[in-house]
């Protein structure tokens, strides 16, 4: 069962354990305050851009417009150019798709698929007041009679290995919940910028029952505990992308450190 504090919390997804861990301040601002983000990234804004092309042109809906329409959304010429490299794969990957399809049997497409379940990790609405975790399917594919492809959208560089993230994992505990009669999950990244997919599994229902999904509740009781002690800064790199840089006193100390003056030592011998 999860603790007090876990559902004090609830619902929890995989960016609200990754923002607790990282830092409860943050964490306060955004979940607990709401905070509306003051210092959005160029590079939270390109992506959240393209994957709204990506969302469109699964549905059926013409490629050139979707991108026309969000490159309306760039602020700059370097975000226009940014957007328009990611923007370019989004056919690849569409090609790819009906490929898939024409090798397999696919009974059903999700595309921002919702779903939640309870502490017992039984299922329930997305919005439910006893929603303990919950996750967006970037898109999915349900195929040959028991099988669960789903594959989340990303934007950024590409990592060389990929094990099961955490956020993969909890796609899985939610499919589980979810899909009774699925016998095999397959989760995959969509590296857009290299119209590239990376997979991890096959995963079993048992696997899910025995390995992520109690690493899935321990990492929300993490989380829950980081944040327990309330608004804690916990000052580090990630105050230079933070969205809310701009009124965190303690990312304003960090920004503003003093550099140090003293010449570099003399190498010469």
């Amino acid at each position: 069962m999860a603790s007090t504090r876990a559902l004090a919390h609830a619902p929890w997804s995989s960016s609200k354990i990754q923002t607790a861990l990282r830092c409860p301040r943050e964490f306060h601002y955004r979940y607990v305050d709401r905070v509306p983000e003051s210092d959005a990234s160029p590079e939270a804004r390109i992506g959240k851009a393209v994957h709204g092309v990506l969302e469109r042109a699964l549905v059926g809906d013409s490629v050139d417009a979707a991108v026309a329409e969000g490159r309306r959304l760039m602020h700059n010429d370097a975000e226009r150019r940014r957007y328009d490299a990611l923007a370019a794969g989004v056919g690849a990957f569409i090609d790819r798709v009906a490929a898939f399809r024409r090798r397999h049997r696919v009974t059903r497409q999700f595309v921002e698929f919702t779903l939640a379940v309870r502490e017992d990790l039984s299922l329930t609405q997305f919005h439910a007041s006893d929603a303990l975790y919950r996750g967006i399917f970037d898109a999915g594919y349900l195929y040959d009679d028991g099988k669960l492809a789903v594959v989340d959208h990303k934007c950024g560089e590409r990592r060389t290995s990929l094990a099961f993230s955490d956020q993969l994992e909890g796609y899985a505990v939610l499919a589980a919940a979810m899909f009774r009669n699925v016998r095999a999950y397959w989760l995959g990244v969509h590296w857009v910028a290299e119209c590239q997919v990376d997979w991890s599994g096959p995963v079993t229902p048992q696997q899910v029952a025995d390995e992520l999904a109690p690493r899935m509740l321990a990492n929300i009781e993490a989380a829950a505990l980081a944040v327990d002690d309330g608004p804690r800064p916990a000052p580090s790199d990630w105050c230079l992308l933070c969205s809310y840089r701009s009124i965190c006193p303690a990312a304003h100390d960090l920004l503003l450190e003093p550099v140090d003056d003293e010449p570099p030592p003399d190498w010469e011998l």
